[in-house]
């Protein structure tokens, strides 16, 4: 696989925005809002379509559309899958990632708004802070922050993992 990336400033790729099929798009866009502290504008189809921006209403942000699809289910219950990575397993991710500064205080936060987490913090090897709830429609949103630097040599747990699935030299 090709990791290097071909484009050009001329041909240059900026996804835009994300289309999320709902029985109830109001009910996620406020869920975003209330939980994530996102803005949302109903202004261009709602309740049948409301969008659903992380910062300013702008070209650069984030934006969510939930579309109003009747028919749709959400996803209940069930385990997450998962992938197994030289003999561990990690989630495979279905959903979003929010990054924030301190997941910790994050997560104290969410409780507090007594939101329902389905896995509590925990440091991943690759350098992260991370837990997991869900939205309405059951798709998962992993909320993280990144770690601080560890020093050259550090011992603790994610570091000796990482270092463990590095190429030797």
């Amino acid at each position: 696989m090709n990791t290097e990336s071909n484009t050009s400033s001329a041909t240059a790729i900026k996804l835009s925005l994300f289309n999320l099929a709902s029985p109830n798009p109001q009910r996620l866009a406020y869920f975003y809002r209330d939980v994530l502290g996102a803005n949302i504008n109903e202004e261009y189809g709602g309740p049948r379509r409301i969008e659903i921006w992380f910062g300013e209403n702008k070209e650069a942000s984030v934006l969510i559309v939930a579309n109003l699809d009747e028919g749709f289910a959400p996803r209940t219950g069930g385990e997450r899958p998962w992938f197994e990575f030289r003999g561990k397993k990690y989630n495979a991710s279905r959903g979003f990632e929010v990054r924030v500064v301190d997941a910790d205080a994050e997560y104290k936060r969410i409780c507090d708004l007594g939101v329902e987490v389905k896995e509590p913090p925990k440091d991943l090897p690759w350098g992260y802070r991370l837990f997991l709830v869900k939205d309405p429609d059951g798709n998962d949103i992993e909320i993280c922050a990144p770690l601080p630097p560890c020093p050259e040599n550090c011992q603790c747990p994610a570091c000796v993992e990482w270092r463990a699935y590095q190429p030797k030299k």
